[in-house]
C-alpha cells in the first residue's frame, strides 16, 4: 500500500476534524498543518500532535506532500486551491470554492489546465442517510422525483466577531450548498432558475442574512424548496452531559427532507434519526399512499448518517493514494455553486434568476 504525506491548511476547529480523518487513514504517512499565525500554528500543532509551519512555502515545495486538505475560512479557499494545484498537489477544498462566482469558475479552470486533482467538500453524498435516499431514487422506488422540500431551522452558533458572522457572503454558500448539492445529486436535472426570498435580519450582528427561502425549478419541470432559519431554535448550553440530538428534537430544531415522486415519497428527519419511504397506489377511491419501509439508527451513527466528513475525508486521501480521479468532478460542484450564487443574486434583485446567466 502506498502511502502520502498530507497537509491540512486551516487547522481550528474544522481542521482538526480533517486532521483526525487523516490520522485514521492507512494511507498516511505523515501530517503538516498550516496555519498562517507562526504562535496560533506551534500551539495547534501541539495540540493536535502535527508538525505544523506558518510558511506556506514549506508545505508547497515539499514534494514528499501529494495532497492539500483546505479547512480555512472562506475567504481563503479559492487562493490557497489554486496555490495547490499549480505546485502540483491534490486538493480537497471546503465550500464554498470562493467568494464570487468569478473566483469559483477560476479555481476549476485551474484545475483543468493543470489537470490537477479538486474535489470540493460536499460530503452529503458520503453520508450513509443521504446515500440511501439515492440509492431508492435511483432504484426507481418513488418514480421519477418531481417535488422536494428540506425544512432547517436551528439557533445562531457561530456567535458574535466571528469570521462566520462577519462574513461578507451569505450562508448559502457556507452552509446551505450541502443541501442545494443535494438537490441536483437526487432530482437528476439541472437547474433552470431560482427564485430566493430572505425576511428581515433578527440576528442584528449577522453581516449577511439570517434566514432564507430558497425556491428552485429544475430543466425537467421538477421544484425544489428550502427553508432556513438560524435563529428560532432554542441556544444550544453545549452541555457535553446531554445528547444534543435528543436534546434538540423539540426544541425549535428541525432538518427535514422529503423527496417526492409520481410512484411514491421518501423522508430523513434527523432529529428523529429515521428514513421512511412510502409508495402510492391506485385506490378503488383515488391515490392511496402506504409507508412500505422505515430505517431508524443509533446515536453513535450520527456524523456517519447525517455529515460524514470524516468518510469523506478518508475516501478522498484513498482516491489520491491509488491515483484515481475525483468522484464528485470540480465541474459538477461548480453548478452547485453556481446555484448558491444566483440564489444570493436573487435575493438582492427580489427577482427570479435564470440560470443561462451562468452559463
Amino acid at each position: 500500500m502506498e502511502q502520502i504525506d498530507i497537509a491540512v491548511l486551516g487547522i481550528g476547529k474544522m481542521g482538526e476534524t480533517h486532521v483526525e480523518a487523516a490520522k485514521a487513514s492507512p494511507y498516511v504517512r505523515k501530517i503538516y498543518g498550516y496555519e498562517p499565525d507562526k504562535s496560533r500554528a506551534t500551539e495547534r500543532g501541539r495540540e493536535l500532535e502535527i508538525e505544523t509551519t506558518s510558511d506556506l512555502d514549506v508545505i508547497l515545495d515539499n514534494p514528499a506532500i501529494k495532497f492539500i486538505d483546505i479547512a480555512a475560512p472562506n475567504a481563503v479557499h479559492c487562493e490557497l486551491a489554486i496555490k495547490a494545484l499549480r505546485a502540483g498537489k491534490a486538493v480537497l477544498c471546503e465550500k464554498p470554492m470562493g467568494e464570487t462566482i468569478e473566483d469559483a469558475e477560476r479555481l476549476v479552470a485551474v484545475a483543468e489546465e493543470t489537470g490537477g486533482f479538486l474535489q470540493l467538500g460536499f460530503e452529503l453524498r458520503y453520508s450513509k442517510a443521504y446515500v440511501k435516499l439515492k440509492e431508492w431514487v435511483d432504484n426507481g422506488k418513488i418514480g421519477s422525483p418531481v417535488n422536494l422540500h428540506c425544512r432547517y431551522f436551528c439557533s445562531e452558533f457561530h456567535h458574535k466577531d466571528s469570521w462566520r458572522s462577519n462574513s461578507p457572503g451569505s450562508l448559502i454558500g457556507e452552509k446551505l450548498s450541502h443541501y442545494l448539492d443535494a438537490q441536483r445529486w437526487y432530482m437528476g436535472s439541472e437547474v433552470k432558475e431560482v427564485y430566493s426570498l430572505t425576511a428581515p435580519n433578527v440576528v442584528k450582528y449577522f453581516n449577511h442574512p439570517d434566514n432564507h427561502q430558497i425556491n428552485t425549478r429544475f430543466v425537467n419541470g421538477s421544484i425544489a424548496t428550502l427553508n432556513f432559519v438560524m435563529y428560532i431554535a432554542e441556544s444550544d448550553p453545549s452541555d457535553p452531559l446531554l445528547d444534543v440530538m435528543e436534546k434538540q428534537a423539540d426544541d425549535g430544531h428541525f432538518l427535514q427532507l422529503y423527496i417526492m415522486g409520481t410512484e411514491g415519497a421518501m423522508e430523513f428527519d434527523i432529529f428523529k434519526r429515521r428514513l421512511r419511504r412510502w409508495q402510492f397506489s391506485d385506490g378503488e377511491l383515488g391515490i392511496e399512499s402506504k409507508i412500505v419501509e422505515t430505517i431508524t439508527y443509533d446515536k453513535a451513527e450520527d456524523t456517519e448518517q447525517m455529515h460524514n466528513v470524516h468518510g469523506q475525508n478518508l475516501r478522498v486521501i484513498e482516491l489520491v493514494a491509488k491515483g484515481l480521479p475525483p468522484e464528485n468532478p470540480a465541474k459538477d460542484s461548480l453548478m452547485s455553486m453556481k446555484l448558491c450564487f444566483a440564489a444570493e443574486r436573487s435575493e438582492k434583485e427580489q427577482r427570479a434568476v435564470s440560470m443561462t446567466e451562468y452559463c
